[in-house]
């Protein structure tokens, strides 16, 4: 397994409107630029199946990988080589909702899908936690 990217933000808004929004799927290209659509084809939770699209990507399976305990969302696509693995947390702090995105492969060409997607991957992250802030601090 190799982590490809990370970010944290401190937010205003509550962890569960973070959750609220990680967990309805069909919202995700609402505050994820990066996407073009989510579609599960069962209902949603752990081990549920869809496909996704990237944005001039191709469509790709994913599954729900975790949902709690807490404010935690993860999902995981299936690459050619390797799985990806984007995992959502939110907790309630002192001073606002520490949120953070991290992602990671896992998988025979995990090395080689890093050094090809990392740096995408990290900045796909920053807007999408940027822009799904924006959204429910307004």
């Amino acid at each position: 397994m190799i982590e490809i990217a990370r970010t944290r933000r401190t937010s205003s808004a509550s962890a569960s409107l973070f959750f609220e929004r990680w967990c309805a799927i069909e919202t995700h290209p609402e505050w994820a630029p990066s996407m073009e659509y989510f579609k599960l084809s069962e209902p949603f939770g752990v081990g549920a199946r869809g496909v996704l699209k990237a944005v001039g990507g191709q469509e790709s399976p994913f599954r729900i990988t975790a949902v709690g305990p807490g404010f935690i969302y993860a999902d995981t696509t299936e690459l050619d080589a390797a799985e990806l693995t984007v995992h959502h947390e939110a907790v309630e702090g002192l001073d606002g909702t520490e949120v953070t995105l991290s992602a990671w492969l896992d998988g025979p060409g995990e090395a080689q899908l890093a050094r090809g997607m990392s740096a995408e991957v990290q900045r796909s992250l920053e807007r999408d936690l940027a822009s799904l802030a924006a959204l429910l601090e307004g």
